[in-house]
């Protein structure tokens, strides 16, 4: 009789203890977010908190992915990307160009390429500038994953 009291509260014990754990599965219908995977996986600069890629001087056209984070759309999608004025010290026109300023995600994909262009500036040597972008979104439902939002580029001259 001890016994199968035994195992009964034990029985009971397990249903009771296990009926009070939550279910931690999120899921991304209602959020849609955008980040540079080089940004997730890179380690950050030193006191940064985005990562910085060595480029050389007229490197030209260099491609990043863009990640997107959520279900994949139906309708191609839009991503802005601008420079961060307070971390960039490179120049437009001298150390590189945007290739449109946007990023599109093709309809039924979770990936997007971003362009720039690193033009050849005049040589000085043992010196570099700072070119960091910064993702947007589209404006309207996807935002930037305030994590993984920036990515820099160090120009080697």
């Amino acid at each position: 009789m001890k016994k199968i009291l035994g195992i009964a509260l034990v029985m009971m014990s397990t249903i009771i203890m296990s009926s009070c754990f939550k279910d931690n599965q999120p899921v991304f219908d209602s959020m849609y977010l955008v980040e540079f995977q080089d940004a997730v996986v890179t380690a950050p600069a030193l006191n940064k908190t985005f990562p910085i890629i060595a480029v050389a001087n007229g490197a030209g056209v260099q491609t990043r992915r863009i990640n997107l984070v959520g279900r994949q759309r139906e309708n191609e999608e839009s991503i802005k990307f601008s420079v961060d004025p307070n971390e960039t010290t490179a120049k437009e026109g001298v150390h590189y160009t945007l290739e449109g300023g946007s990023v599109k995600i093709p309809a039924k994909s979770s990936f997007g390429d971003c362009k720039i262009n690193i033009l050849k500036a005049p040589a000085a040597a043992g010196t570099s500038v700072v070119l960091v972008l910064v993702l947007e979104g589209n404006g309207s439902d996807i935002k930037p994953n305030e994590n993984y939002k920036k990515l820099g580029f160090r120009i080697n001259l």
